[in-house]
């Protein structure tokens, strides 16, 4: 996933049982981390399951926000999406999350 540093993006995700089919059920908990490595404690953010809409055809809708990456180094960071269900806790994706250097800043907006 790519995001020019101090915009907004928005995005959906299902996630999807062992036949490849998406669960419709919501879940307990979901959660989209950020991290700047694997090891690092600290998250550079986090959105949780509350901070999501969630459709009928089994979709997260995240939105990243400005905030969450203004103040961000550019480069390459990593995220996983992360969901409880029932006590069972389970990581179906990890992957590069990259922030991209951003052009127009805000004092050019004037």
């Amino acid at each position: 996933m790519q995001i020019i540093r101090g915009d907004t993006k928005a995005f959906k995700f299902q996630i999807i049982d062992a036949n490849s089919q998406p669960i419709t059920t919501v879940m307990d908990s979901v959660f989209f981390t950020v991290k700047k490595n694997y090891k690092n404690n600290a998250a550079i953010f986090q959105i949780r399951k509350n901070d999501m809409d969630f459709d009928s055809d089994g979709y997260y809708h995240c939105v990243i926000t400005p905030d969450m990456t203004n103040g961000q180094d550019y480069g390459t960071y990593y995220f996983d999406i992360e969901y409880i269900l029932n006590g069972v806790k389970k990581t179906p994706l990890v992957d590069k999350f990259i922030i991209l250097p951003e052009v127009t800043f805000p004092v050019n907006e004037a």
